[in-house]
């Protein structure tokens, strides 16, 4: 028995010219997200636990756990934060994570790098290149000492990875960590 079936897409011709410019406009400004807007999203954040959250402060140095941030849009934000001079503990290990406006944020306030954990050389090369001091420490307790040595007073040691936490440990676990390790100072 053959059955007759119609398109009945030619109703819908004149609706889907007006969509498509729509859709290329929307599409066209989804791309040009404004920096303010990355960071007015990333700033919802703030408050909760291991978010910009001040541990301590210490001979005049105060110690950052932003362990939450787990990208490189969530560091330059924590970055573009700081009013302090500003000594960064990051485990980035990968020199494609370290966009071009990430870097005027570590330029602007990074005085030290201390990369933690397993690194890249390549990525160690890039930030040796910005001629300020770039730090590697396997743990986190030997990370955040070496950050408070590299400070002079009025700084801040800001704790902001920019890589997610690992199957062995969450974010949180992670900030917990370096929250200790502080308290041990």
């Amino acid at each position: 028995m053959p059955t007759h079936k119609t398109n009945n897409f030619s109703l819908f011709e004149k609706e889907r010219e007006k969509a498509n410019p729509m859709v290329a406009t929307l599409a066209s400004r989804l791309v040009n997200i404004r920096k303010k807007n990355i960071a007015a999203s990333l700033s919802d954040f703030e408050g909760s636990s291991h978010k910009l959250e001040r541990v301590k402060t210490l001979k005049d140095i105060d110690f950052i756990d932003d362990s939450r941030s787990t990208n490189p849009n969530s560091v330059w934000y924590a970055l573009q934060s700081m009013t302090k001079p500003t000594v960064w503990i990051t485990g980035i290990d990968e020199v494609e994570k370290l966009t071009s406006d990430l870097m005027e944020q570590i330029s602007a306030h990074v005085k030290a790098v201390v990369l933690q954990g397993v690194y890249n050389t390549d990525v160690y090369d890039f930030l040796a290149q910005l001629d300020i001091p770039v730090f590697v420490e396997m743990n986190l307790e030997d990370a955040v000492r070496q950050a408070f040595y590299a400070c002079d007073r009025n700084y801040a040691v800001l704790f902001s990875p920019g890589v997610n936490g690992t199957a062995q440990m969450t974010y949180r676990e992670r900030g917990d960590k370096f929250q200790a390790a502080v308290g041990q100072l």
